[in-house]
């Protein structure tokens, strides 16, 4: 199930590569971009928007909401 979320706080690739490991320990693939400000996302199950915070705040301050 493919799904999408936006990441606020992004600023750089350092930032898009950060987001794109801790994600990758959730989602069978990930996909990152700065513009637009985005994940998305490829797992078997859906995952909450809560999964996906948590991941996020492993990488920094990113603010994570449904795109």
């Amino acid at each position: 199930m493919q799904q999408e979320f936006r990441i606020d706080g992004m600023h750089c690739n350092g930032c898009v590569a950060r987001v794109t490991k801790a994600l990758e320990s959730i989602a069978d693939d990930v996909q990152v971009t700065l513009e637009p400000p985005r994940a998305t996302l490829e797992a078997s199950d859906p995952l909450s928007l809560d999964e996906v915070r948590a991941a996020v705040k492993k990488a920094g301050d990113y603010v994570v909401t449904p795109a």
